[in-house]
């Protein structure tokens, strides 16, 4: 791809920034309220160790073809309580733990990485290392959780592999999957199993999921959260739990598995797993959902994005590209939504201060707050100021919101982070004061910063705080003719002390549709350690972090297949996991002898 294809800086929209021709940026930076005391990313540079409960290993077969029995478990009640089996100050502060893009800030970044360094992998001694064949679409990141890699697909199959080796520890079917002909939506098919990335509790291991069942003695379908010891295969008490409403917010918002999608990465919180729902091909009625279920069993909260009068199905569905539902402390979560649908009321109008959010939120960044009782309450939103132009024309939020690491930060806004949006919009937000609806200049969007378009984005960002602060944002050709890649973004400081991002480079590879939100590997922030990594069309990516001549070098590009839409690499102890739509799961890492490549595993058929 060459610069003639994507003029840099092309389009600027007032308060937008792009970088000219001469590679000059043109900074607009608006000033938001300040923040309170800054947080701290600790690293300390260790592995979380889990105590994994132990259990019995569960049989492995093929995909059943006669429905297979999964009905909500019993549960043990107590009256007033709030489940919560672990506080979120169980969890060691800055520790690399299983989630989603390697924390629950969703930036990407994976510190505890030192032996993935620019010099191996762009040798010959980086290469496959293994490549297992499992049953089913795997559109989940695989996890490493203690000594075993997670994986689950569609075909509703959970794995536990060696994560050196690929080998299978165990495997189980965790339920009969969806199978989509009713619905007749190209974009996953021909099964609906597991599609987000589960959520592992740290105190015990156990790792949660969600799967869509096609039920057995009735009609039509449901969604239940999994409770699975990772070092067996086995459920565990009170688990599988069917999610279901009504909405605690607004009752008459019905709840419809047939028209949601479970597609964002699960959040633990404070002995809650909170899974959050989008429409599936957008067939209405459909609306955003964020259901919580306790370790305990408990469904303890179904939250709606559209709780408006008149809002019933009305949209705002919560997918964010796979990246999961976000956190920056206990009882917090912070969402993206997508277009609303229908009337102009199931979207924010007019001007509304964020600390103010209304019942509608479609086309916005949400901050959630748990409250006392385990239900969910909207403390502050920020929502583009063309939302019923950006419904139209399908320009909605796309991936996670980013809450950046304290070196992407100022003492006037020590808490920083990112949005995206498919037009190809990068939002900088301040996370203390997201911003509301027409609350800037004009009656435009409230911000610290908004850049570009630059291609479409459709995908999570994701963060390298050495070497000064970068922020990567994948995008693809647009319609107006910019060419997509891997954007880089640098981190700036204005001489008054504001942040800011200025578009400095891109990766040399073009980038299509349903390539995933970069990854960054470190040791740390030392320089010189990090490398930046995405699935793009049929092959993993690895570049350089910093840009030369505004481009990012290629380290290597190995092929893949046919790879899932959006969803990142896995990484654990120095190697990249990837899964495909065949259900090949692939690991690159350091090979033994160069030009060496692992046998396959073959699961079941």
């Amino acid at each position: 791809m060459s610069f003639g294809r994507r003029a840099l800086g092309s389009r600027l929209l007032p308060g937008r920034c792009g970088l000219g021709k001469s590679a000059r940026a043109v900074s607009s930076i608006r000033v938001g309220a300040s923040a309170s005391q800054a947080k701290t990313r600790v690293f300390l540079g260790a592995t979380l160790a889990l105590c994994v409960i132990v259990g019995v290993n569960a049989a492995a077969g093929a995909v059943s073809k006669s429905p297979l029995s999964k009905t909500p478990a019993s549960r043990s009640t107590r009256a007033g309580s709030h489940a919560v089996s672990a506080a979120e100050t169980d969890r060691p502060e800055g520790v690399q733990l299983a989630t989603n893009r390697g924390s629950d800030s969703r930036d990407g970044w994976y510190p505890d990485q030192p032996e993935l360094t620019p010099q191996l992998v762009g040798s010959a001694n980086f290469g496959q290392v293994f490549k297992t064949q499992l049953n089913g679409q795997i559109y989940a990141q695989p996890l490493l959780v203690g000594h075993i890699l997670l994986v689950a697909s569609e075909t509703d199959w959970v794995y536990g592999l060696n994560p050196t080796t690929g080998a299978i520890e165990w495997s189980r079917q965790i339920g009969k999957p969806f199978e989509d002909a009713p619905v007749h939506c190209p974009d996953l098919i021909p099964y609906l199993g597991v599609t987000s990335t589960p959520a592992i509790d740290p105190t015990t291991g156990v790792a949660y999921l969600v799967d869509q069942v096609q039920l057995p003695g009735r009609a039509g379908i449901a969604w239940f959260m999994n409770a699975i010891n990772p070092a067996t295969g086995a459920e565990m008490p009170r688990f599988p739990v069917e999610i279901k409403g009504p909405t605690t917010n607004n009752p008459q918002q019905k709840f419809l598995p047939l028209q949601e999608l479970q597609r964002p990465g699960l959040l633990y919180l404070g002995g809650v797993v909170y899974a959050a729902f989008g429409a599936h091909c957008d067939h209405t009625p459909f609306a955003g959902f964020i259901a919580g279920v306790s370790t305990r069993g408990q469904q303890t909260t179904l939250w709606t994005d559209e709780a408006g009068p008149g809002s019933e199905g009305g949209g705002a569905g919560i997918w964010q590209a796979s990246g999961g539902l976000s956190s920056d402390g206990p009882g917090q979560i912070l969402f993206a939504s997508g277009n609303a649908e229908g009337p102009e009321t199931n979207h924010p109008d007019g001007s509304i201060p964020g600390h103010s959010p209304p019942a509608n939120l479609g086309d916005s960044v949400v901050r959630l707050t748990v409250q006392k009782n385990g239900s969910l309450k909207a403390t502050d939103f920020f929502a583009i100021h063309d939302d019923a132009k950006a419904d139209e024309d399908d320009w909605d939020m796309s991936g996670s919101p980013v809450l950046l690491p304290t070196e992407l930060s100022t003492p006037k806004h020590p808490h920083l982070l990112v949005a995206t949006g498919k037009e190809g919009i990068v939002y900088l937000l301040d996370a203390d004061n997201l911003g509301g609806h027409n609350e800037g200049p004009g009656g435009r969007d409230d911000v610290v910063g908004e850049y570009g378009p630059n291609g479409q984005a459709l995908s999570t960002a994701g963060v390298w705080p050495g070497d000064g602060g970068y922020v990567y944002v994948s995008t693809i050709q647009s319609a107006s003719g910019h060419a997509g890649a891997v954007d880089v973004y640098k981190f700036m400081t204005s001489a008054s002390g504001l942040p800011g991002l200025r578009l400095v480079g891109y990766g040399s590879q073009a980038a299509v549709f349903g390539v995933s939100g970069p990854i960054v590997t470190s040791d740390g922030t030392t320089s010189g350690s990090a490398v930046v990594w995405v699935i793009d069309g049929a092959s993993l990516q690895a570049y350089d972090p910093v840009p030369v001549d505004q481009r990012l070098k290629l380290l290597g590009t190995w092929f893949v297949g046919n790879t899932t839409a959006f969803g990142p690499p896995g990484i654990g102890d120095n190697i990249v996991y990837v899964g495909t739509q065949d259900g090949s799961l692939y690991g690159f890492g350091k090979k033994t002898s160069p030009g060496a490549k692992a046998d396959s595993r073959m699961a079941h058929q």
